[in-house]
């Protein structure tokens, strides 16, 4: 009945017995969250929590149900969270117990790392079942989580952290801070949430909402409200100061520590700037506010109406606000991925847009066509090395056993340039326009994003999506044959790709003496032989130099970088001397940690066998360069860095200053795709961050002080020579 007060959950156990035998049998009533209606308190200093939620919930199926007799709803909170109270209205509840039934899996999108996490499944059991009603559950306990063990090193992100109130900070997201009903079939569902905080001395605070100004003035407390509808309401905190400002309309708000001041003017300058970018592009931002909050641990996370970041990454200043892939991509999610929700029931869509957005589309935007290029080539470069049973379907990220992360945002950013490639960079984003229009505060899939891009387009993209994202691999194309008949002045081309086929249009530059022409070549077959009329005697034949189409890579002609030493099954790390330096140290261990440890031997300059080097891929480290087997080693592979007294030198430069240091990488003639590493400083303090050198997708890279000078990559391009007939 509404507005009964309920039995505690803390049962004893006589009142348990009384039930057992009726309420374990009920059958369970499948239901909907449609409002959360969340009040809470923190005290930091003790991990502790205290909340009341209401929740109104909707049948959410169909099932016939004792029109009289009890039903149980059941409902998901975080293990460390107590129920005190439950009460409802449209509902009887009746005296009930805790239940702990199989564990239930996250399913928020593309954070497949948070699976192994359970909350505590509770049932609620009701004297009749009702087409609606409203839930209301007390509960308090602590939350803690230690920030440090989620920390990987070269990793950027934390996922084990999910629900944490401490001194430190505040962070609770996709932890179950607040009770929520457990859809039927793990059928997503959105909600609309209002959040009544009490203030947290010292901390600010920052929601997946809107400030509520009506209902703060009425509660005295902090308030928020969604801005759409949500998954789920995301709430963080931290010992911060906040700078305000109007952009565009949007309340822009930074979360920074005292000592951020200094990047202030950058990150406001930055949210402009990328609001101007990209709104044209994809459309209106989806609300009326926007923060950056920084943040305890390692993080790039992205929410509704705010951006999380590491204070690491804020103090970058002007490195994180401009280099693609960083701030821009976690803003491209306040429309993708969290103004447009991820349709759990299909594979994660978001990250692949957001990397095809920023960390490519970025380079397009500045003018920047080089880099541009280079983004492409990397993209087919990176698939080349990974082995095959990690070549998962793109439209498989976020599900259970699906692809990696590489696949999603490398893949994923290839597959929408070549969607764009296809259907216009106009109609493309007229597309993305639409998406934002039709689908803010509703989940999307590939499907979704596949019928806009029609609507824009006109044109029929099943077939593109069929193999380009529900499909794993790519292409293994080769021209195995350029010939010039002069008789009838045509150029003969015979291109593989390898089976099985995908459907192509393929881009061929040909070089004359006195010039290039760039045509199209159809290719649906395994292989195929083509006669294409030229004007003048052809020289040469490059197939798709730009790197329009994504693609696998012969091994021989793969980029060497420092995947390419942290790929294969067989490793050697060479290092200066048993115990070397703390920093060449965790190097290795960077470097190992893609081997199992019988693939992997740890070997030092001066006591190791020559043959260990032939066959494996192989890390050298500082002095160890010196080795004579090293020595000649790197001689006999042309290594481009030479070494000599006080330093080294690269393309007859000499770096002798003690803040210098190189990461170069070359291919391993030994190993089909494999990589040979040199790491080497001219002081302990100039060897590049252990944290950062897998990050560069770079062949050669030259450090001043920790901070890279000089980039280089060793392409090795598919030139091909045309015969004469």
């Amino acid at each position: 009945m509404a507005g009964k007060r309920l039995c505690s959950l803390c049962l004893g156990v006589s009142c348990l017995a009384t039930w057992v035998a009726g309420c374990t049998t009920a059958p369970r009533m499948h239901v909907r969250a449609e409002r959360f209606r969340i009040e809470a308190q923190f005290d930091p200093e003790t991990h502790s929590i205290r909340g009341r939620t209401a929740i109104d919930v909707v049948r959410a199926d169909d099932r016939d149900l004792p029109a009289d007799g009890a039903v149980a709803v059941e409902l998901l909170l975080h293990p460390d969270l107590k129920i005190t109270s439950v009460r409802a209205a449209g509902a009887e509840v009746l005296p009930s117990f805790i239940h702990r039934a199989a564990p239930a899996e996250s399913t928020a999108a593309g954070r497949a790392e948070t699976r192994d996490f359970e909350p505590k499944r509770h049932l609620v059991y009701l004297d009749r079942p009702a087409p609606a009603g409203t839930i209301f559950v007390e509960y308090e306990g602590l939350l803690y989580q230690d920030a440090a063990a989620g920390e990987i090193e070269g990793e950027i992100h934390n996922f084990q952290m999910r629900a944490h109130v401490g001194k430190d900070g505040i962070y609770l997201a996709d932890g179950y801070w607040y009770p929520q009903p457990q859809s039927q079939d793990d059928t997503p569902a959105l909600a609309d949430f209002t959040l009544v905080v009490d203030p947290v001395a010292d901390f600010e605070l920052a929601v997946s909402g809107e400030w509520d100004e009506a209902l703060a003035a009425q509660t005295g407390r902090l308030a928020w409200r969604s801005p759409y509808r949500l998954e789920e309401m995301v709430l963080v905190g931290g010992r911060h100061q906040i700078h305000r400002k109007d952009v565009n309309g949007i309340a822009v708000a930074l979360h920074l520590k005292a000592e951020q001041s200094q990047h202030v003017e950058g990150l406001f300058t930055t949210v402009e700037r990328l609001l101007q970018r990209y709104e044209p592009l994809v459309g209106e931002y989806p609300a009326t506010e926007y923060k950056v909050v920084d943040n305890f641990f390692s993080s790039g996370f992205a929410f509704p109406t705010f951006t999380l970041l590491s204070s690491a990454v804020i103090d970058m200043g002007e490195r994180a606000q401009t280099t693609h892939g960083y701030f821009d991509h976690e803003m491209l999610h306040s429309w993708w991925g969290n103004g447009i929700h991820v349709d759990p029931r299909d594979g994660n869509w978001c990250e692949a847009l957001a990397s095809y957005g920023a960390n490519y589309y970025g380079f397009v935007l500045d003018g920047d066509q080089e880099e541009a290029r280079r983004k492409r080539r990397n993209f087919s470069h990176f698939l080349s090395r990974i082995k095959p049973e990690d070549d998962k379907p793109l439209g498989t990220y976020g599900q259970k056993d699906g692809c990696n992360r590489s696949i999603a945002y490398d893949k994923g950013a290839a597959v929408f340039h070549m969607l764009a490639w296809s259907i216009g960079q106009d109609a493309f984003w007229a597309a993305m326009r639409k998406l934002t229009t039709d689908y803010v505060g509703r989940f999307a899939s590939w499907s979704d994003i596949r019928e806009v891009c029609e609507a824009e387009s006109g044109k029929d993209l099943s077939a593109f999506f069929d193999q380009w994202v529900r499909r794993g691999g790519a292409p293994l194309l080769v021209v195995e044959e350029a010939a010039f008949s002069s008789a009838d002045q045509s150029l003969i081309l015979t291109i593989s790709q390898g089976k099985p086929a995908f459907d192509l249009t393929i881009p061929i530059r040909i070089t004359r003496t006195d010039g290039t022409d760039d045509v199209a070549v159809a290719l649906s077959e395994p292989r195929k032989t083509v006669s294409l009329p030229v004007d003048g005697i052809p020289m040469t034949v490059e197939l798709d130099p730009d790197y329009h189409i994504f693609r696998r890579i012969l091994p021989e002609q793969v980029l060497p970088t420092t995947a390419s030493t942290r790929h294969g099954e067989a490793f050697t790390a060479v290092a200066p001397q048993k115990d070397a330096p703390a920093p060449y140290q965790k190097i290795r261990e960077v470097f190992e940690s893609s081997f199992e440890p019988d693939e992997r031997i740890e070997a030092v300059a001066g006591a190791f066998d020559g043959e260990q080097l032939a066959e494996r891929c192989v890390l050298i480290l500082g002095d160890a360069v010196n080795d004579p087997y090293i020595s000649a080693f790197l001689s006999a592979v042309q290594f481009p860095v030479q070494w000599h007294d006080g330093g080294f030198s690269f393309e007859k430069v000499a770096y002798n200053d003690p803040g210098d240091a190189v990461l170069c990488t070359v291919a391993h003639p030994g190993v089909p795709g494999g990589g040979i590493t040199v790491v080497f400083a001219n002081s302990i303090e100039a060897v590049p961050s252990a944290f950062a050198v897998p990050m560069y997708d770079r062949s050669l890279v030259l450090f001043k002080n920790g901070r890279a000078t000089l980039k280089k990559d060793f392409e090795r391009r598919a030139i091909i020579t045309v015969k004469r007939l």
